[in-house]
């Protein structure tokens, strides 16, 4: 059972989405008539998405994402970024229920009951400091050792957040969402306790393939490719950041909603509760 909570599983489930839209609540009505791409103030504040997101080292982001998979069918992900600048670290907390339930079952079929439910055993948790090796939780003991936390357990870095979804490559996204035709501004919403226009448009294989080779890639390694078209939603903040981000195609969907900017913080293991493997 650990070896099937090790990292390069969650980076294989990870790379295998395609692009998506959450299940949340609608944007709110008060932009009544919508804003064509032509009308400039979009285009602005679009244009500014690039400059705003490249320092930022302080932030909590969640993704959700639901993706067809050939054997289980529909399956749902959920990732929670928590990236402070001091000390430097990250800790990613990934739930994938279909992993826990197929770790039960498995459990099941040799006779065992490990007294977890399937969201127990389909959650990891890490913590990924800027030097050194990362930690992995030992909340749900599968990593047997009597410590909260164990250090050196394979692969753990592949879900790093810089490999799971770069932040760097923000602006490159969003300089390739500037570049559809048709964007309008739906209207106004709070995301995260912050007041920020949607602004929506639709990305075809076409626009992808008129793009620069940066965005092209960005898109890319976001959506996994882009076979007929893309919808995309930005809820952008007044500064110009994106604290919001849906995409969504015919097979899949992912929203990420950033908060706590400037703001997250978690405390680091001391020692003394680290098991080394």
């Amino acid at each position: 059972m650990p070896a099937l909570m090790t990292a390069g599983t969650l980076a294989l489930a990870l790379t295998a989405c395609g692009g998506g839209a959450p299940e949340e609540e609608p944007a709110d009505a008060a932009a009544e008539t919508p804003e064509e791409s032509g009308g400039g103030s979009i285009l602005d504040l679009v244009a500014g998405l690039g400059e705003n997101t490249q320092k930022v080292d302080n932030y909590t982001l969640d993704i959700a994402m639901t993706m067809p998979d050939p054997d289980m069918g529909e399956i749902d992900m959920d990732m929670t970024y928590e990236v402070m600048d001091d000390p430097q670290a990250s800790q990613v907390t990934v739930v994938m229920p279909f992993l826990g339930e197929s770790l039960l079952e498995l459990a099941r079929l040799g006779g065992a009951d490990p007294g977890l439910t399937a969201e127990e055993l389909g959650t990891s948790i890490l913590i990924i400091p800027a030097e050194g090796e990362a930690l992995m939780s030992n909340h749900n003991g599968l990593q047997e050792v009597d410590t909260a936390w164990v250090r050196g357990v394979e692969d753990t870095g592949q879900i790093a957040p810089e490999e799971m979804f770069d932040i760097g490559a923000l602006p490159d996204i969003a300089g390739a969402f500037a570049e559809i035709e048709q964007i309008e501004e739906v209207g106004t919403e709070e995301v995260s306790g912050v007041r920020t226009t949607l602004v929506e448009g639709t990305m075809t294989s076409e626009d992808v393939d008129a793009l620069s080779p940066e965005q092209q890639k960005a898109v890319s390694d976001l959506m996994g490719g882009v076979e007929s078209s893309v919808d995309a939603s930005l809820w952008i903040a007044d500064d110009g950041f994106p604290m919001r981000l849906d995409f969504t195609d015919e097979e899949a969907d992912v929203s990420m909603v950033f908060s706590k900017l400037g703001e997250t913080s978690f405390e680091i293991p001391g020692e003394d509760e680290i098991t080394d493997k």
